[in-house]
């Protein structure tokens, strides 16, 4: 049986009930030739979670402050020391190339599983002590350059009046899927002030968040796309066994409906980022996992203008709102090598590739963006010396500047962190190897021109 658990406003924890492990992470700032903010992973001792099971308490005095955030209209937020990937997305010299990756925190994680083990998937996303404590675990793992909350994107769906839950065995289900265009009298249009009472729980971990890091990495917020939440509403349930027949279905019959419910998403999206940076989110980006679903044709028509409409009222709604102007980006996963061309005439900052585009063909189809990606997961499970090739040459076919280096999808639960490991210490090793070998041929090439 299907057991709906809706994502409101959860009843916070009681703080006597939450403890915490003595912890300190394995990534220690690294001072060195390339500049503040670079990091080296140092062996592991210490990993976190050796009790299972154990919450975050004994907050730092910056976390314990996120208490109050909510009330507060702009929290004072620690500096950001670490801003490689806000200089990568805005097109600004960097020493390294940046890292972080989709899906870094989850069960391929000892630390992650000792939480995931004993609480479901929407307790933890809906505490916000919990999620913190998930957005930060990678973080000091692996010294990342960016943290992403730890959230859903169908958290956005009881907004807009569609109930969901996680079924054993199938993951997201929604109780009452839209089957016709009578049934868009059941979406909701939310306002802001519905955004900020019924997503309180994401914006508090955001702060939260945002305070535990210290500076140390840049907060990612996120949202699904308008097209990816409109299959979940009408499929009620995931693409990977469906294939989208369905909500693909009410495209074809229904273009019109399909339109009206797009738009009434796009709306809530973008009230949704907005407040995701006043909340403390530095870089917020868009996902579209059900891109690849479509046809060119149809991503072209119920896809990208939605998605291109989300950065411009974005970027407005932060200017209107005397709101920092963070970095967008987007993924159109499965769709890279017939969107990209489109999304480049976009306000998009950024846009993250999937493995299915050749670097060479996207730098060429979308020169005036940054890139991110596209390293096939799947190398991540072959021996460290492939995985360190296979990034050395994605890392010279991309360059290093103007790029984020993430995976073309996301990191998966049966990984090895060990190897994952490895993948980010190639990155930061290689890419400032490249950067300081061309520093040097540059000064050479000077002083024989002097």
């Amino acid at each position: 049986s299907l057991a709906i658990l809706s994502l409101r406003a959860p009843t916070q924890l009681q703080t006597s009930t939450i403890r915490h492990s003595v912890v300190r992470r394995n990534v220690a700032p690294y001072r060195g030739g390339h500049g503040a903010g670079i990091a080296r992973r140092l062996p592991s001792v210490n990993r976190e979670g050796s009790a299972v099971g154990v919450l975050c308490a004994r907050r730092s005095a910056r976390a314990h402050a996120a208490d109050t955030a909510a009330a507060a209209a702009a929290p004072e937020f620690p500096a950001l020391q670490n801003d490689l990937i806000i200089r990568a997305a805005t097109g600004q010299p960097t020493e390294r190339v940046p890292i972080w990756m989709h899906r870094q925190a989850g069960r391929y994680l000892p630390e992650f599983r000792n939480f995931s083990d004993r609480f479901p998937f929407m307790h933890r996303c809906s505490t916000p002590e919990i999620a913190t404590r998930l957005t930060v675990q990678p973080v000091e793992r692996y010294g990342l350059d960016a943290a992403i909350i730890f959230s859903d994107i169908l958290v956005l769906l009881p907004v807009l009046g569609i109930e969901w839950g996680m079924v054993k065995g199938k993951g997201p289900c929604v109780q009452e899927p839209i089957n016709s265009p009578e049934d868009l009298i059941r979406v909701s249009k939310p306002s802001q002030a519905d955004i900020k009472s019924e997503l309180g729980y994401v914006m508090e971990a955001l702060t939260r968040s945002r305070m535990e890091l210290d500076g140390r990495a840049t907060l990612i917020g996120f949202s699904g796309a308008p097209w990816t939440l409109l299959g979940y509403m009408v499929q009620g349930e995931g693409a990977k066994s469906t294939q989208a027949v369905k909500a693909k279905g009410f495209l074809y019959q229904h273009p019109d409906a399909a339109h009206k419910l797009l738009s009434t998403i796009t709306d809530a999206v973008v009230l949704y980022l907005v407040e995701q940076v006043r909340a403390g989110a530095q870089m917020v980006q868009v996902f579209d996992s059900w891109a690849g679903e479509l046809t060119p044709s149809q991503f072209a028509e119920f896809s990208t203008p939605y998605l291109k409409a989300i950065a411009t009222k974005v970027k407005q709604s932060l200017k209107d709102q005397g709101l920092p102007q963070v970095p967008v980006s987007v993924f159109p996963k499965g769709a890279c090598s017939h969107a990209l061309k489109d999304l480049a005439q976009s306000d998009y900052d950024v846009v993250s590739l999937d493995w299915g585009i050749d670097p060479a063909v996207a730098r060429e189809q979308a020169p005036n963006k940054v890139l991110q990606g596209n390293l096939d997961p799947s190398i991540l499970y072959l021996p460290k010396e492939v995985i360190q090739t296979h990034t050395q040459k994605m890392i010279n076919s991309f360059g290093t500047q103007n790029y984020i280096a993430n995976l073309g999808y996301a990191v998966d639960k049966s990984m090895d962190p060990e190897l994952v490991g490895s993948f980010v210490d190639e990155v930061r090793g290689y890419s400032s190897y490249l950067n300081n070998n061309q520093q040097e041929l540059t000064q050479a090439a000077e002083a024989l021109v002097a």
